[in-house]
């Protein structure tokens, strides 16, 4: 199982990637896709509970 932090690792790393291949795109349909792509994968990122929170919220 992998931890929160390569999750969100990750997912920040493919948002980067698919701002870039946004920029580089000439169809308007595809630099849209792009960044919707990109907009799930930096909401994955900044939506994902805190684990130390929620530890904290439990004691």
């Amino acid at each position: 199982m992998t931890s929160p932090e390569i999750d969100e690792d990750y997912f920040y790393q493919r948002a980067e990637t698919e701002l870039e291949l946004a920029q580089k795109a000439t169809h308007p349909a595809a630099v849209r896709a792009h960044y919707i792509i990109a907009n799930h994968y930096l909401d994955r990122v900044y939506s994902q509970p805190d684990a130390n929170a929620a530890v904290e919220a439990a004691e």
